[in-house]
């Protein structure tokens, strides 16, 4: 029963945002000659985007996402508005 909660209500966030951004570091900030660090950079890359396919995408996520929509969409009204022609 409690794992039924847990899947319903999902994750908070996406799972592996930030192995995937320490690939990132790895992959083009420290570039060597002979690219061993830009191939292990691109491999935890790699495994960052296997988990964020892991993510379950529940109601917690999925709240966060009207709100970010709604947030946004009241941006671009506010800009439409006081656009002057």
């Amino acid at each position: 029963m409690k794992n039924t909660f847990k899947e319903i209500l999902g994750d908070y966030e996406v799972k592996g945002g930030t192995v995937q951004a320490v690939g990132k570091f790895i992959a083009f900030g420290l570039d060597d000659p002979f690219h061993i660090t830009t191939i292990s950079g691109f491999a935890i890359y790699g495994i960052g985007k296997l988990m964020e396919r892991r993510t379950n995408y529940g109601l917690r996520m999925a709240y966060r996402d009207i709100q970010e929509l709604k947030r946004s969409l009241r941006e671009a009204i506010m800009d439409i508005t006081t656009m002057r022609f």
